[in-house]
């Protein structure tokens, strides 16, 4: 009866406390999940579709990470030769090649203060669906063959997990292997090939 009667009194000194702690501030961090999308619905959505070598970076003056990129091969919205700055994310790599799948941004981006040096104020484009819509490229040695020759190419890295390929479009690892952030390889002249047809679909 005593052990009863302290194991309530306890209880109902703990409901006092907590009723007693302010109420916490809701914080203004927002975590959202990439959708899984389509290549073919991702082709469309995008204002720009290219492969972009990166020339150089900015993370210290604009209020975001703006990159200067030249285009080499255009499938949407843009012209070889052409240069372009895109963000917002971190730790793409200067001098690298990337597929990238950009939104026009309605204002241009200006530096955070007039004397800044940067790239002055340009029109900008943002990678988008939480950063998936840039693709990194390189060559690896990734890929199914009998011999080295076979197994290494210029690959595009996909992270199949969240944008869906066409089903005859072999990855590797396979879509049945787990994957760091379900990423995996598409060898870059298949993968060009499929954007090659999407892009001819819009003629």
């Amino acid at each position: 009866m005593a052990t009863a009667l302290r194991t309530l009194l306890l209880a109902t000194v703990i409901v006092i406390f907590v009723q007693r702690i302010p109420a916490q501030q809701p914080n203004d961090v927002t975590i959202s999940e990439p959708r899984v999308i389509k290549l073919a619905d991702l082709f469309k959505q995008a204002d720009t579709v290219a492969i972009v070598k990166i020339v150089s970076g900015d993370t210290e003056n604009y209020r975001v990470a703006v990159y200067k990129g030249d285009v080499v091969k255009s499938f949407k919205g843009a012209t070889t030769g052409e240069t372009i700055y895109f963000g917002p994310y971190v730790g793409e790599r200067l001098g690298w090649e990337y597929i990238l799948f950009l939104h026009k941004v309605p204002n241009p981006m200006a530096p955070k203060t007039p004397s800044s040096a940067g790239y002055g104020t340009v029109s900008y484009a943002e990678v988008f669906n939480e950063g998936y819509t840039s693709m990194m490229t390189s060559y690896e040695c990734a890929f199914d063959g009998k011999d080295t020759a076979q197994q290494c190419d210029y690959g595009v890295r996909v992270c199949t997990d969240y944008i869906v390929l066409p089903k005859s479009t072999r990855t590797f690892p396979p879509v049945s292997e787990s994957t760091p952030f379900g990423c995996r390889w598409v060898r870059k002249g298949v993968f060009t090939s499929i954007l090659g047809t999407l892009a001819n679909s819009r003629e």
